[in-house]
């Protein structure tokens, strides 16, 4: 991998890595990164030889949120334009992602790890989806509860805004497994290879009858931009 940039990727096989790379700051969201994630879904979404990306955080931690520093710790400041993107881009694509949760996901990293179909989250590992603290809505964050998971569910990350422990994030159902906190990368990387391993005609119908039970957005560019612009005004 190049550390040039503020998104990795690396091919192992059919499985396509993809590394959020601002380990200084934790990994925290800025423009740039959010373009360079939105374009690296969409290229990754349309390539046939990926069968499955694996999304984590560089330097033993998934991401931080929004960075505060770049918006003067003020997330009323104006949304970033490309973060309803990279998850409409999300949405749209037919890869399914994997992510490791090392040590925490909180806010806009809350929104990524629930983007997910699959989670393995560290023990020691934590999701906070904390915006209500700071007095302003968690767009995305709701669009993925609202998305996977029941309203009983999305009320309590919301409007607690505490941090959650790996052990809750697995009775919940936001994660899908807990292990030691050195084995987050190995036992992702593990499931990643084995989605990947299945044949395509399996993973498309798999694909298939779950948007014909679940029903899919019209327009998801458009619905999670609405989301965020109208947490903005």
């Amino acid at each position: 991998m190049s550390d040039t940039t503020e998104v990795l990727v690396e091919r192992v096989g059919s499985r396509a890595d993809v590394v959020l790379n601002r380990p200084e700051r934790k990994n925290a969201i800025v423009a740039s990164l959010a373009e360079q994630l939105r374009d690296t879904i969409d290229v990754l979404g349309r390539d046939p030889s990926v069968h499955c990306l694996l999304l984590r955080g560089a330097g033993g931690a998934f991401c931080s949120g929004i960075d505060l520093k770049t918006a003067s710790g003020d997330l009323r400041a104006g949304p970033i334009p490309a973060w309803s993107q990279v998850h409409a881009a999300l949405y749209r694509s037919p890869v399914p992602v994997v992510v490791a949760l090392e040590r925490y996901a909180i806010n806009a990293g809350a929104a990524l790890a629930l983007a997910a179909d699959v989670v393995v989250a560290g023990e020691g590992s934590f999701l906070q989806v904390g915006e209500i603290a700071m007095g302003v809505p968690a767009p995305m964050c709701q669009a993925w509860l609202h998305l996977r998971h029941s309203r009983a569910v999305g009320d309590r990350i919301t409007l607690l805004g505490d941090r959650i422990p790996a052990a809750e994030l697995l009775r919940l159902g936001l994660v899908s497994e807990v292990v030691d906190d050195v084995r987050v990368v190995e036992r992702a990387e593990e499931l990643a290879d084995r989605i990947a391993a299945h044949p395509a005609a399996g993973r498309q119908g798999i694909a298939d009858v779950w948007r014909r039970l679940r029903g899919t957005l019209d327009d998801p560019d458009a619905w999670f931009a609405s989301l965020m612009n109208g947490a903005a005004t």
